[in-house]
């Protein structure tokens, strides 16, 4: 095959199976590259395997990220066009990240279409949460955001059992030929779709999954069975999440694979907690107080005395206060009231459960969102 006939079929389009970007050669700095080289052969081969993209073969086989020019205005695009559907969606929250994983005007998005919500990544709260609190938790929030979710269905994508949670809720659905997945970065979606698709059909992965946000590129449509398919949509990305300002080789700070263990402080008046070099948190009541942090084990917090936090963060930053941002970013603060029962949650990283009244003051990095909520757990 020459030149001339591998860019016909390119104009046609050809898309990787991993990431669901279209294939290019031209430029390595944007989705969906492939050498030239590696074109060819492809097309040589008798038996067309199925065609992966440079970054997702270096994903796949070396956990390598390659950086591309990413379009979300494109992301947006794709997911406007579910509401015109008729379509059943199933809505992946990350059950570690609640608040970074809601969609604010996904109403919107999906229309009228039914919403199955899977909570995934129950594996990473401790094995004393009761899945029925999660449950009511997760219809306050979506109720907060405009969906009343026709199921909840709460998964560990990582114990390999979520096909046999999900399918069986299914089948009220099959009516509908089309099931999207939706969901911001790095929630799961395209693990728990590999499953689907090897509990169905018996293939390996299809789907590239990494713990890298923005995987999937493009949308990626699967056959399921002979009437119905499964369409892959690229993660939303909110900014505002702390996996965005760290570098990928920082992510082991961040994202959990295994059961988290809280940590409790009884903390006496005037005392900080440094979470690496991400986050800062006084205390200035004036009582003594306790509070639970749940972070990612690996994910080192330091306690101090408030009059000598700056000295610690001036000599330690990037030292014992280890991650922090890959960019110089200035640090913002905000005060807050806290209340026994409620949660400080920093988007993409972890929370601090109050079990006392409390005033605090937090600083993290300009831009990264800060809320209170009722507690989780």
């Amino acid at each position: 095959m020459n030149e001339t006939e591998i860019n016909n079929i390119l104009e046609e389009g050809l898309y990787c199976i991993g990431c669901g970007a279209r294939i290019q050669y031209t430029n390595q700095n944007e989705a969906g590259y492939l050498p030239k080289s590696a074109l060819l052969k492809h097309f040589s081969d008798e038996e067309h395997s199925d065609l992966l993209c440079y970054r997702c073969f270096r994903l796949r086989n070396y956990n390598e990220i390659q950086p591309v020019e990413i379009n979300s205005s494109h992301f947006q695009t794709i997911l406007n066009q579910i509401s015109n559907t008729k379509s059943l969606v199933i809505y992946v929250l990350d059950l570690f990240d609640v608040e970074g994983s809601l969609i604010p005007g996904i109403s919107r998005l999906v229309g009228n279409n039914p919403i199955i919500l899977v909570g995934n990544k129950m594996d990473l709260l401790p094995k004393s949460v009761k899945e029925n609190k999660i449950i009511n938790f997760l219809n306050k929030k979506t109720r907060d955001i405009g969906i009343k979710p026709a199921e909840i269905i709460l998964t560990r994508a990582t114990k390999g059992d979520v096909a046999e949670q999900i399918i069986p809720k299914l089948n009220p659905y099959l009516s509908y030929k089309e099931i999207y997945v939706v969901g911001v970065t790095n929630v799961g979606k395209s693990t728990i779709i590999n499953q689907l698709v090897k509990y169905v059909s018996n293939q390996g992965n299809v789907i590239t999954t990494s713990r890298f946000p923005g995987t999937t590129l493009d949308k990626i449509e699967i056959p399921l069975s002979q009437e119905n398919k499964i369409i892959d949509t690229p993660g939303i990305i909110h900014d505002w999440q702390m996996t965005h300002y760290v570098d990928v080789k920082d992510f082991k700070y961040l994202l959990p694979n295994k059961e988290i263990k809280p940590q409790t402080f009884q903390l006496n008046p005037e005392q900080t907690i440094f979470v690496g070099g991400l986050a800062q948190i006084d205390f200035d009541n004036k009582e003594k107080i306790s509070v639970t942090a749940y972070f990612e084990n690996n994910l080192k917090l330091h306690r101090s005395k408030t009059q000598k936090a700056q000295e610690l963060f001036n000599n330690q930053f990037g030292k014992l206060l280890v991650p922090i941002p890959k960019e110089a970013v200035p640090y913002t603060s905000q005060k807050f009231n806290l209340k026994n029962n409620q949660d400080l949650v920093i988007a993409g990283l972890g929370w601090f459960s109050f079990n006392s009244d409390a005033m605090i003051t937090i600083k993290v990095p300009k831009g990264v969102k800060v809320l209170v909520r009722e507690a989780e757990i």
